[in-house]
């Protein structure tokens, strides 16, 4: 009677590990593709990058779609420079995946991939090119370890893909510089541990962006401080800041493109009332030269308009030709997100 028990046991862990790994993905309780994808990062992950390459390519044309996407600034992928390597040395071409996502933490990065089609010829690519791979759970959350040889030695420029594991169920393709770092990431990917929550920055928003980067809590005030600009910049921000009166540190910052050109910037705080004072601010912000990015804000985006949601300021606008957003309000240092 014991043993039974102990079978019956048993039989329910393996049950229960087998929905754990299919509410990581399918059944996770998020509104959104985007929202879905960054719940399989790690709870820890402070900045995610996000492009959804089946409406890139709705979006651009063209026969070159990398160029036709960076023109537009529709792209923060991780990979896109080695696609043409990565399709001849490991059977798949990352402009082709249905989307990307890049999670960067403290103690690591992980990008994931939702690949179309088979992944055992991928998988199979992989091995040919030098990749060990593990011993059991080849296409269920095991990892293949290259290395930093392998990957130089495919002439790939990234290193996102040093150790990969395959979700075949789910046609995911998850790698890192880490194989260590791998391996925590997937406790995370088969539902094993609950991964980052991004809705309190992406609930403002109206749809799916085509692409997004998002730093988390106050990672933001680290990652854009105009400290990181020179002295005479930072005068000027700080009377910029002053004359638009004054702003709160942000609890997390959102930068995403839509379809139409719809550029939406999410800025998150500690209450409802921080977000209320800083509406005004941050739409007066918004109508100003950025002396970290040397670039005037009517350049990169038109007719801007900030409310509130909640602990969040929504600015919403439509990017300029060649303003190049996502590149001037993601990366510091940034007046827009100045704390």
């Amino acid at each position: 009677m014991t043993r039974r028990r102990v079978a019956m046991a048993t039989a329910v862990v393996v049950l229960v590990g087998a929905v754990a790994a299919v509410v990581g993905w399918f059944v996770w309780p998020r509104d959104s593709e985007f929202e879905k994808a960054a719940a399989l990062l790690p709870a820890d992950t402070l900045r995610v990058g996000w492009t959804d390459w089946d409406r890139v390519r709705d979006e651009v044309s063209g026969p070159d779609l990398l160029t036709a996407a960076s023109d537009r600034d529709l792209s923060v992928s991780s990979l896109a420079s080695s696609a043409a390597e990565i399709e001849k040395s490991l059977g798949f071409d990352p402009l082709q995946s249905d989307w990307e996502l890049l999670g960067q933490s403290r103690e690591g990065m992980v990008v994931v991939m939702k690949l179309p089609g088979d992944l055992t010829d991928v998988a199979s690519a992989f091995e040919e090119a030098g990749y060990t791979p593990p011993g059991s759970k080849r296409l269920d959350g095991g990892v293949w370890e290259g290395g930093p040889d392998v990957v130089s030695g495919l002439g790939l420029t990234s290193n996102e893909l040093q150790s990969v594991a395959f979700v075949e169920e789910e046609g995911l393709l998850v790698g890192s510089d880490q194989a260590d770092y791998l391996r925590t990431a997937m406790k995370t990917v088969l539902g094993e541990e609950e991964g980052l929550d991004i809705t309190p920055l992406t609930d403002p928003l109206e749809g799916d962006p085509l692409d997004a980067t998002v730093l988390m809590k106050d990672y933001a005030c680290e990652a854009l401080a105009m400290s990181q600009a020179d002295d005479a910049a930072r005068t000027v921000a700080d009377d910029l800041v002053e004359q638009a009166g004054g702003v709160s540190p942000l609890k997390g910052y959102l930068v995403a493109l839509s379809t139409d050109d719809r550029l939406s910037v999410v800025f998150g705080f500690d209450s409802d009332d921080q977000a209320s004072r800083n509406a005004e601010s941050r739409g007066a912000l918004a109508t100003a030269e950025d002396p970290g990015q040397m670039v005037s804000y009517a350049d990169v985006f038109s007719d801007p308009t900030t409310r509130t949601d909640g602990k969040a300021v929504v600015l919403t606008a439509t990017a300029e030709p060649d303003g190049y957003p996502m590149s001037n309000l993601a990366t510091g240092p940034v007046l827009l997100a100045s704390c």
